[in-house]
């Protein structure tokens, strides 16, 4: 549901005359979110069914959304860095991610 709401808030910064150069989100996926971000090979083996998030994820980062996974909970899952989709940056641990982000002067939505 999240992926829908940053859509959504992204469309409205930019209908709403916000330049690209200004809008600045990221995707935090952690725990059992973080399936959302892997390769549909992958996520099928795990879910049967294929990844329905993958074009969204893929909108998004072409509009230049950050899309972050938790590299703790990749390893929890036995999977690796290379099993997520391209443009989906696996970092050391969400915790970590979330408290950059928010010294960069991100606020935590969600």
């Amino acid at each position: 549901p999240m992926l829908k709401t940053i859509g959504l808030y992204l469309n409205t910064l930019a209908n709403n005359g916000v330049p690209a150069k200004n809008r600045h989100l990221a995707a935090v996926f952690h725990q059992g979110g973080g399936d959302a971000v892997l390769l549909n090979d992958v996520y099928k083996a795990r879910h049967k069914v294929d990844n329905p998030n993958i074009a969204v994820l893929k909108e998004l980062h072409d509009a230049g959304v950050e899309l972050r996974v938790c590299g703790q909970g990749l390893m929890g899952k036995n999977l690796t860095p290379a099993q997520v989709l391209p443009g989906v940056q696996a970092d050391l641990w969400a915790m970590v991610t979330m408290v950059n982000l928010q010294s960069r002067g991100y606020v935590r939505v969600g």
